[in-house]
């Protein structure tokens, strides 16, 4: 089990800092403001922090990476992933009513669809259709997840397509709770 990370001077990642491990745990704290931990096997990558219900957050990582997940309008299903003023990504569901995503980052098109291993799980593929990540919940009474990394993944497109699928699980429990 190994991470790479691309390092430039002073330890700060760079814009192609990329993974390469096998599972990245991610723990849950929080009420109203949630603070979710990535932990890899050589320490922490960062914090997304989501306030409220709106599900809107930031993520701090190493070199002072600061990013933000924001969804621009109430009423559609649509989501961007920004670092400062620019957005780097966006998703958005392949048609109405579908809990999948298509997600355009970096000039690439991933496919975010429920579905995978076990239930409640979701994948991430790349336009050729290869699997790239599996997010699925810690499971029991444990908040969070387990990442499985399955091919090389910039840590921006991991943070975005975990917050996506956080989003989806709290629509999933709202509409389970009404």
């Amino acid at each position: 089990m190994m991470i790479q990370i691309k390092l430039i001077k002073e330890n700060k990642l760079t814009d192609q800092a990329e993974l390469k491990a096998d599972v990245i745990e991610v723990t849950v704290s929080g009420t109203f403001k949630k603070e979710h931990v990535f932990n890899s096997p050589e320490g922490v990558l960062g914090t997304l922090t989501i306030k409220g219900s709106k599900g809107e957050g930031s993520f701090t990582g190493a070199g002072n990476l600061l990013l933000d997940f924001k969804k621009p309008s109430v009423w559609k299903s649509q989501y961007e992933f920004q670092e400062g003023n620019a957005t780097i990504g966006k998703a958005q569901p392949p048609k109405k009513l579908s809990r999948a995503f298509n997600i355009g980052f970096d000039g690439e098109s991933y496919q975010l669809k429920p579905g995978g291993s076990k239930l409640r799980s979701w994948t991430l593929k790349n336009s050729q259709g290869q699997g790239i990540c599996e997010i699925l919940p810690r499971g029991g009474l444990k908040r969070g997840a387990f990442i499985r990394i399955g091919a090389e993944i910039p840590l921006k497109l991991l943070v975005f397509t975990y917050c996506l699928v956080v989003k989806r699980w709290q629509e999933e429990s709202a509409a389970a709770a009404a």
